[in-house]
């Protein structure tokens, strides 16, 4: 959570929220600011819910059941949105998607897409086709990773709704 330098009025947006473990470590720092975070199943939304029960009782927090395409989501509104090992990054077309984040981002807003892989090669093409992916969609990207223990690497793509940060060319042309 360091690395999306959570402020105390940050609007944040949580995609995949799994069990609340991220819930949890953002809402500790809001004061003014909220988490929204929503999962497609019940099951992880209940236990999400159990986990951060203090921080939605005092209006940090909100979890709802909900696929990402389909949430009711105000536009314009998120500070930073972050999704850590959510596949829609991966599998199938997700312009759609991407284009809903950032439709829902405030300006100057940001993306994280966190992915944890276990091994530095697998970090690296992970890091390689989000950051193509993102750029491909008009955000200006930052990566970053770093290994964390049994050897698992934790990788960051952030985006920004902008140009994208340089031009790729295709080695086979």
């Amino acid at each position: 959570m360091q690395r999306m330098a959570v402020a105390p009025d940050d609007q944040m947006l949580e995609i995949g929220c799994g069990r609340g473990a991220a819930v949890s470590l953002v809402a500790d720092h809001l004061t003014s600011g909220r988490i929204v975070a929503i999962d497609r199943a019940a099951t992880m939304v209940r236990l999400a819910t159990q986990r951060n029960r203090s921080h939605i009782d005092a209006g940090r927090a909100e979890i709802r059941r909900a696929g990402f395409e389909s949430a009711d989501l105000p536009t314009g509104h998120f500070t930073k949105i972050f999704a850590v090992n959510v596949s829609l990054f991966w599998l199938g077309d997700a312009a759609q998607q991407i284009a809903r984040m950032r439709s829902l981002l405030t300006p100057g807003g940001r993306l994280y897409v966190f992915g944890e892989r276990p091994t530095s090669a697998h970090a690296t093409a992970n890091l390689t086709a989000t950051e193509l992916l993102l750029e491909s969609h008009g955000f200006a990207t930052t990566t970053s990773s770093a290994t964390r223990g049994q050897g698992h690497v934790l990788t960051c793509v952030t985006g920004t709704p902008g140009a994208p940060r340089r031009a790729r060319t295709d080695p086979a042309q």
